[in-house]
């Protein structure tokens, strides 16, 4: 039996009228029908006596209200039951500290809250952390939206503009936004190769046809802002960076370009395991 004909089946009888039942249903009248008509034969009875007015229980119709009201808060019951149970109560995700920081420690308490136990790991770039989940490494991603292998499913969390970084007496720090081809003369203090906010600007300088002067190079377990605050140049960071930045010394200003931006992301192998998480945490 098909729980979601019992659920069109009782609301049904609540709102007396199958048109306003399919509109709370958000399904369409035509298909809560065939739902009832489909119960009517199944138990080769008379649910409903119709008239212009509405719908009213039959008899039959009574006894099967009765009984499927205490079928589903038995079946909620038994869910609730085997939540914390389940294979998919334990669930490793893969993050970057930045993001994990932002969409994932705030989400934990309603992870918890549904039977999942979560642990967190931690890699200093995106693609580690794909390349955990395709090794089969972590059950789920929590990252920047990435290239993707045909086998991943992903869902949007938000998307994040980037700002640029410069010490407070910085010729630019006065303008409430910085242009790509003013950056574009600056010292620029950025990650290493693989850095996939890297990879944006390089794509953004090579489409406006302006050099990108990279000045220092740095690796991912540095602290990038200590280059910005003893003058070796400015830098470009995402959103979920500048909200967790407490410098005095330095001021961010947003990055005037379509382009600069990234998306947030859950990925998982699993299509409805990844939607289930993508729900609780987005």
């Amino acid at each position: 039996m098909n729980t979601e004909f019992l659920v069109g089946f009782i609301e049904t009888a609540h709102m007396k009228s199958i048109a306003k039942a399919s509109e709370a249903l958000h399904i369409s009248h035509t298909a809560l029908s065939k739902q009832l008509r489909s119960l009517e034969k199944q138990f080769d009875v008379q649910l409903f006596t119709r008239s212009s007015q509405g719908v009213e229980l039959t008899e039959a119709g009574k006894i099967l209200y009765e009984s499927s009201r205490q079928l589903l808060d038995q079946l909620s019951d038994l869910e609730d039951k085997l939540k914390p149970l389940r294979a998919w109560g334990r669930i490793k995700i893969a993050s970057v500290p930045d993001i994990a920081t932002r969409y994932l420690v705030s989400a934990l308490s309603r992870l918890q809250d549904q039977g999942h136990e979560v642990e967190i790991v931690y890699r200093q770039s995106t693609k580690e952390v794909y390349k955990l989940l395709l090794e089969g490494e972590a059950d789920l991603t929590v990252a920047e939206r990435f290239s993707m292998h045909p086998s991943i499913w992903s869902g949007d969390i938000s998307q994040e503009a980037f700002y640029v970084v410069m010490p407070k007496d910085h010729p630019l720090a006065g303008q409430q936004e910085i242009s790509l081809v003013e950056l574009s003369g600056q010292p620029l203090v950025l990650y290493s190769l693989g850095c996939t906010i890297r990879a944006t600007l390089t794509q953004m300088f090579a489409d406006l046809k302006k050099p990108m002067n990279i000045t220092t190079e740095v690796g991912f377990s540095e602290v990038i802002l200590g280059y910005v605050v003893n003058g070796s140049g400015v830098t470009v960071l995402p959103e979920a960076f500048i909200s967790q930045m407490y410098s005095d010394r330095l001021v961010y200003r947003p990055l005037n370009h379509p382009d600069a931006h990234r998306t947030i992301a859950v990925a998982s192998l699993d299509q409805s395991k990844g939607q289930r998480i993508l729900r609780l945490i987005g």
